[in-house]
């Protein structure tokens, strides 16, 4: 009787790993634009997951509780796909025209409607399309033209890369697989990095800032997550070598010894204090009454940090000298004081990773210059995208030439927008 039941269990192992199996193949296959996945397989009215090969039709509660973990995870995560992308479009392409009607690039809906509101520019539309400037709104111009000669004409020369990237109109689909809805933000400069940077590497510089589909975007960050604690470990080793501490930059909390000693002590005399010896108790009380004492001193001269009530003089020393007297027991109190304590201070020596990378490059507009376009050649590398805005080069500028006019310097020595 037990051998029918056995084979009908190994029929549906088997089943449902052939099902499974077929599942993993389709969704190597897929591409990412139909964004098929496992549940869109699923009868919700019959709790069923239904495989189009063999007709095979197995209720979810039998599968194997690794995969029900798995189709539970892709729940979620198409629950929270609305939550974590942009509600709006990254891309307004609103092309910006000089005052005779040459484009010098495109911004978005919001900045264009500064420029107007502003009186500096007005709503217009290509000269070479035949249409007259419009008044009917500037949903329907897509284009604003300036009212003033804008300073420089880097955007006149044709040809090169930047020109062509400022002027194109960028598509709002995921730079790696095409996908046309649920976009994100991505930094191919880390954003902890990029927070960190002068300011002209950064504003007015969009052009390190590229779409991904929440799937691309988990893939990418686990790559670059991965080139950022590769570099900050190894800076934080060149400077542990010169401090001559090891692993002195390695974590910002470090434990206090002493500290750590007190906790120790409390914890042993409220748990094994009548196993032992007499000599151990007196030396432990020593320890916790030493701290518990230099507490009173802190309420008295009002460096408590715990919120506690701050002691007059007269009254903190006779409370210091009942601690110390070794004829007065340890409170239960007391003790749990001294149990609790804090060991794991604050390290002196840590910098966060962010910082110790940016601070690396000491401001050298050639190393900031180098390490912008490592990290574009690191996305290209890793992401392999198809679908980069037109223009977009590992080679561009990585400067705002507008944050530096006036100035000279090592900013000169880089090439700007």
């Amino acid at each position: 009787t037990t051998k029918p039941l056995l084979v009908g269990a190994t029929l549906l192992t088997a089943s449902s790993a052939f099902c499974y199996s077929m599942y993993l193949l389709r969704k190597k296959n897929e591409t990412k634009v139909s964004k098929n996945n496992f549940l869109s397989r699923r009868n919700p009215h019959e709790n069923k997951i239904h495989d189009e090969v063999g007709n095979v039709d197995i209720s979810e509660e039998n599968l194997p509780p690794h995969i029900r973990r798995e189709i539970e995870k892709e729940r979620r995560f198409e629950a929270k796909r609305e939550l974590i992308s942009m509600k709006s479009p990254m891309y307004d392409n609103v092309f910006m025209l000089d005052n005779n009607r040459e484009p010098m690039c495109t911004i978005s809906l919001k900045k264009a409607r500064w420029y107007v509101r502003k009186g500096i520019a007005e709503w217009s539309s290509f000269i070479e399309h035949g249409n007259q400037s419009t008044d009917n709104g500037q949903e329907e111009a897509k284009c604003i033209k300036l009212l003033f000669e804008p300073s420089g004409g880097n955007y006149q020369n044709t040809g090169t890369p930047e020109n062509l990237y400022l002027k194109s109109a960028k598509q709002n689909v995921c730079v790696a697989c095409g996908s046309t809805d649920h976009h994100m933000r991505h930094y191919i400069v880390p954003y902890a990095y990029r927070t960190l940077l002068p300011d002209q590497y950064k504003t007015h510089m969009s052009h390190d800032i590229v779409i991904l589909c929440p799937e691309c975007h988990v893939s990418c960050e686990k790559l670059s997550k991965a080139k950022m604690k590769s570099m900050e470990n190894a800076l934080r080793d060149d400077l542990s070598k010169e401090v001559g501490i090891e692993n002195a930059f390695c974590s910002p909390v470090v434990d206090d010894a002493e500290l750590h000693h007190v906790r120790s002590c409390a914890i042993a005399l409220a748990r094994w204090r009548c196993t032992m010896p007499e000599d151990k108790i007196e030396s432990h009380e020593k320890v916790v009454r030493g701290y518990l004492a230099g507490i009173v001193n802190a309420k008295c001269c009002g460096e408590n940090e715990d919120g506690d009530k701050i002691m007059m003089k007269d009254e903190a020393q006779e409370h210091k000298k009942r601690i110390l007297d070794r004829s007065v027991p340890l409170t239960k109190q007391q003790l749990q004081k001294a149990c609790s304590v804090n060991y794991r201070v604050k390290n002196p020596h840590y910098i966060s990773g962010s910082e110790l990378v940016v601070r690396s490059l000491s401001g050298d507009a050639k190393k900031i210059e180098n390490f912008v376009v490592d990290w574009r050649k690191h996305f290209i590398e890793t992401v392999n995208p198809k679908f980069m805005p037109v223009g977009w080069c590992v080679d561009n500028p990585v400067v705002c030439g507008r944050q530096d006019e006036g100035k000279s310097g090592e900013a000169e020595c880089v090439k700007q927008w």
